[in-house]
């Protein structure tokens, strides 16, 4: 009889522990199949990918990952990522060494999932919050980051941006490298989508032009802000087939990658000093602009 209350007790002051637990893998279970949906970003236990987006998303982080390795210690570094979406970058790149790092992003769910990914990915120091980034930059940081990652971004912000001043700010806080992955409009038969969702942005109220960064602005921009040495990868080298991944070749579409075997689109890694540079070798197909 004593055993059984015993075993009631226990029982009764562990209910609270699996009630918490059921209602916490419910949230998690219905914020990824919600982000599902939403494609490339929409990452789940297990590091599977689902919704529209998934053949684009296992080339690009097949590229993305294997070219970052390639050019970046990430080693006990601290990382800022900035348009942070729900922190794929940053917890992709914490299984090889980001010991610390803070996402940002505009989209309150957004900023939700990458929390709670957090918890599921046992990335303790990692933080993610609702900011707008040229805020951040410009009035509200003044911590120095190992790496700054500016992935899919560029050519989402606005073109009226002042560009010198926000590299400028990229590098007074940078203490290793940043890292940019954009599309490029030095072609413009390649921006044919000139009237779209992909080349404006509603700002408070105005409907203004995305910018469409060249090669050449965003070189000049990388030098004059202060880095001393810029280099540029196209990581399409990775794809083992490329006419799959070419697919019907539409740069806007979400099932290919041929904006990166285009040349349309690559990365481009700015370090603070020519000393941090690894030894790439023939490895990797690099620029050094």
């Amino acid at each position: 009889m004593l055993v059984k209350l015993r075993i009631g007790v226990i029982k009764l002051l562990l209910l609270p522990y699996f009630l918490l637990s059921a209602i916490y893998w419910f949230m998690v279970k219905l914020i990824i199949k919600v982000g599902a949906k939403r494609g490339v970003h929409a990452i789940s236990v297990g590091g599977s990918v689902e919704g529209r987006w998934k053949i684009r998303t296992v080339y690009r982080e097949d590229m993305v990952i294997r070219t970052i390795l390639l050019c970046v210690d990430l080693r006990n570094k601290s990382c800022l990522d900035l348009a942070c979406n729900v922190g794929i970058w940053s917890f992709k790149l914490g299984q090889f060494g980001i010991r610390r790092a803070l996402g940002l992003d505009l989209t309150q769910g957004n900023i939700l999932r990458a929390n709670v990914l957090k918890r599921v990915y046992n990335f303790p120091h990692y933080d993610f919050k609702v900011r707008d980034i040229l805020r951040f930059l410009h009035d509200e940081n003044e911590d120095p980051f190992d790496i700054i990652l500016l992935l899919s971004i560029l050519y989402h912000l606005p073109e009226e941006t002042d560009w010198a001043l926000f590299f400028q700010k990229l590098y007074e806080i940078n203490e290793y490298c940043l890292i940019i992955d954009t599309r490029w409009f030095d072609n413009d038969e390649y921006w044919f989508d000139k009237t779209s969702s992909q080349a404006v942005i509603a700002v408070e109220g105005e409907i203004l032009k995305k910018w469409r960064p060249t090669r050449n602005e965003v070189f000049t921009y990388l030098k004059e802000s202060g880095y001393e040495l810029v280099i540029e990868a196209n990581p399409a080298v990775f794809l083992s087939d490329q006419q799959e991944a070419y697919g019907d070749g539409n740069p806007y579409t979400l099932d290919n990658a041929a904006d990166y075997i285009t040349d349309n689109r690559s990365i481009v890694i700015a370090y603070k000093k020519k000393s941090a540079v690894p030894d790439i070798g023939k490895r990797l197909s690099v620029k050094y602009v």
